[in-house]
């Protein structure tokens, strides 16, 4: 791969990390009301999940753009590939650091009182988990690649298959928050909440993959 190429895909990553990352220090810390001590950990958590729902996002949709004739976003099959799995390794990260704070104090609506969890904990967790072994499985496809496993690539890189994981993911999200999403007096710092923002990013690259994504797989 071209050094320029390489810049290209390594900016595009980082910007969109640090713009989330930035985002989420904006809304809790700087005008919202969390304290900074939870910075290293619930507040990178916010932005660290933002930014993978934007990456993934972004490379199911890219194909799909420029059936569009939207050229500008043309990252090729590599690019793809390296933004696929860069958002995959933060959706990683943000599993570990979810599982780290995983208590009524940080996610109360996910519990009820006694402690156990409550039905949107239970629903929105299980659409996270299939969310993350779906794309799991679909990274892995591809990093062992044989003759084998066509019938199973061409499963997973079918136009049913990704709208129905991005629908898990937009699922997983709506448990997430959709209970403040429409009451701005509650966001912190008046802005959006950071799950809003994925689902309206899920949201996109669901109706595009839906409009654009021909069922037949191209590369």
């Amino acid at each position: 791969m071209e050094e320029g190429v390489q810049r290209k895909y390594l900016k595009t990553i980082w910007t969109v990390l640090i713009i989330s990352l930035g985002y989420a220090v904006l809304r809790y810390n700087v005008v919202g009301t969390v304290e900074w001590k939870d910075l290293p950990i619930f507040i990178l958590n916010k932005g660290v999940s933002l930014a993978a729902i934007v990456l993934l996002t972004f490379s199911f949709t890219i194909r799909p753009l420029l059936n569009l004739g939207i050229p500008a976003f043309y990252f090729g099959l590599e690019g793809r590939k390296i933004l696929g799995i860069s958002g995959l390794l933060l959706t990683i990260f943000h599993v570990g650091l979810s599982f780290l704070i995983f208590n009524p104090q940080y996610y109360p609506k996910f519990f009820d009182s006694d402690n156990s969890l409550s039905v949107i904990g239970n629903f929105s967790l299980l659409a996270g988990m299939a969310s993350f072994m779906i794309l799991g499985l679909y990274h892995w496809c591809f990093r062992n690649r044989s003759k084998n496993k066509e019938m199973l690539i061409n499963i997973i890189t079918s136009k049913e298959f990704l709208l129905g994981l991005l629908f898990i993911l937009g699922i997983h999200l709506v448990f997430m928050g959709y209970s403040t999403w429409s009451s701005p007096s509650k966001w912190q710092g008046g802005l959006p909440p950071i799950s809003l923002i994925s689902f309206v990013v899920v949201l996109f690259g669901f109706v595009i993959n839906g409009f654009a994504r021909t069922s037949v797989r191209k590369v």
